[in-house]
């Protein structure tokens, strides 16, 4: 059997937060929490129709006329934060607002697992605020007015507060798990099923103590009081919720509405892959062998969060609906499972003292170098604004009597969309909006022959033709896949941007000239 490794300096979860001896930790968390606010908060302020979910939360919340597609702690938090600051109904500074709401969030979740870690391994369990602080998909999602930052939040304050009723349990215990389970469904739908690990903690519990009917009742009663309170909205306007609680759940579970139809699995595997980095798999492997080991010592909220994020992924793939931001709690819980790792990996190699400090201190310092480089990369991809730079390429190289093709992507200023001329002002030229170029004739010729004298293409649109084998495309992609193809090899672009890392500011842009083009 393996030795005990709850803790790195021999300690554990059982010495007070408060000791005197720990608030040097404590301080170090606070730090934390401030610095990663100020990250997170970092070049925040691109236009609100980049992302196309954002012009219609920010419409929420001016006219607090809530569609329901979500639970209300994200954008009640956004209106509550607009009422207090008495904000003007400005689509631009309501969305900046928001997304430093969705930042705060973010914040939270850092600091509950930062506190989760102290709770379950002593101060150096709480490296895992660090390690989540300077992740990459936790910045860039920070900078979107979107409920993934909330859900996160809700996360680590449920673990935090089961972990808490694990220890306690008592009557105060069970609600407040209750309630932070309750904030989950608040923050997204599937946050529903944080219920589940608590009902786990809390049967693990009676088979020690005895049932305890009290604590049941407390458990679901926190659980609906919180919901109730940040959800009350719904109640008022029931039907409304029904129907988009019914549309939800269509879009997750119907094969029929434009996914693919199979189960994601892989999908999943890849977004596992990109979201973390190869120290982080070495240490998860570390963390499962090291319970495995010590599986004596290891109690039911050990195996809970050991079991959470491959539990998470596996509900995840029970959906043919995808999307990276999904795997948001899964990326906490291995980082979270992989400082612990860090932890445990001294004792499993057989080190002690010195030694067994250093390995783990490098371990962990290679997750949080890894960890910076990639979202320095995010960050500098914030910080330039592709479709701004091609408006001041448009308005400089092209003539201002010239008619313009452009693709949805491109986002070229709109008349008929007058609030948002106020951040990007009309063209001089003319500009034709289609969702493909593809769409308005066989080859680049033909649209030069209709009197387009430039064409602007985005690889967000057109690069799905791309993106799939041949023998999956049907007559007509085919057909406008050859459409681009002619366009590359006949035509090279006035100015180009490449699809980056931030796809909504990067989103693959080229100009083209179809004069003298078949």
């Amino acid at each position: 059997m393996m030795a005990d490794t709850r803790c790195l300096d021999g300690g554990g979860a059982g010495k007070a937060i408060g000791s005197p001896s720990r608030w040097w930790p404590l301080i170090g968390i606070a730090f934390l929490c401030v610095m990663a606010l100020w990250l997170f908060t970092r070049e925040n302020a691109f236009p609100y129709f980049y992302h196309p979910d954002e012009p219609d939360k920010v419409d929420q919340v001016i006219t607090e006329d809530w569609n329901f597609h979500h639970p209300l702690l994200m954008l009640g938090t956004a209106e509550l934060v607009k009422k207090a600051l008495h904000l003007p109904d400005q689509e631009q500074r309501i969305v900046i607002m928001g997304r430093w709401v969705s930042a705060s969030f973010e914040v939270g979740a850092v600091l509950a697992f930062a506190l989760l870690g102290w709770a379950v391994r002593g101060p150096a369990g709480s490296m895992v605020g660090a390690l989540l602080a300077t992740q990459h998909q936790v910045f860039e999602l920070a900078h979107y007015l979107k409920e993934d930052t909330a859900l996160l939040f809700a996360i680590g304050v449920a673990f935090l507060a089961i972990h808490f009723y694990w220890r306690r349990r008592d009557g105060l215990a069970a609600a407040l798990a209750g309630g932070a389970c309750g904030l989950c469904l608040s923050a997204k739908y599937l946050g529903a099923v944080m219920l589940v690990p608590a009902l786990v903690i809390f049967i693990a519990s009676q088979r020690r103590h005895g049932r305890r009917a009290a604590h049941c009742l407390l458990l679901v009663g926190g659980y609906v009081f919180v919901a109730v309170a940040v959800n009350w909205p719904m109640l008022l306007r029931f039907a409304s919720f029904r129907h988009s609680l019914a549309r939800e759940t269509a879009l997750v579970a119907d094969p029929n509405t434009g996914f693919s139809g199979q189960v994601p699995i892989f999908e999943y595997v890849r977004m596992f892959v990109v979201n973390t980095n190869p120290v982080v798999w070495v240490l998860l492997i570390a963390e499962i062998v090291a319970h495995w080991l010590a599986r004596r010592e290891r109690d039911a909220f050990d195996w809970l969060m050991l079991a959470f994020p491959f539990a998470f992924t596996l509900l995840l793939s029970c959906s043919t609906k995808t999307n990276d931001r999904y795997f948001l709690p899964v990326t906490a819980g291995c980082y979270y499972l992989a400082a612990l790792g860090a932890l445990d990996l001294p004792r499993l190699l057989g080190l002690r003292g010195t030694r067994q400090v250093a390995v783990a201190t490098a371990m962990l310092a290679g997750i949080f170098v890894w960890n910076l480089a990639d979202t320095w990369t995010y960050l500098n991809a914030f910080a330039h604004d592709d479709r701004a730079m091609l408006l001041d390429a448009i308005r400089a190289q092209v003539p201002a009597d010239a008619t313009i093709a452009a693709e949805e992507q491109a986002e070229l200023p709109n008349p008929d969309r007058p609030k948002r001329l106020v951040i990007q002002p009309l063209l001089a030229q003319k500009v034709m909006r289609v969702q493909l170029a593809a769409e308005l004739g066989d080859t680049p010729g033909a649209l030069a022959a209709k009197g387009i004298d430039y064409i602007v293409i985005s690889e967000s649109d057109y690069g799905r033709f791309f993106r799939k084998a041949a023998a999956h495309l049907k007559p007509d992609m085919m057909r406008k896949k050859e459409f681009y193809e002619t366009l590359f090899s006949e035509a090279a672009p006035m100015t180009s941007f490449p699809r980056g890392t931030v796809l909504y500011l990067h989103p693959g842009l080229r100009l083209y000239a179809l004069k003298g083009l078949k």
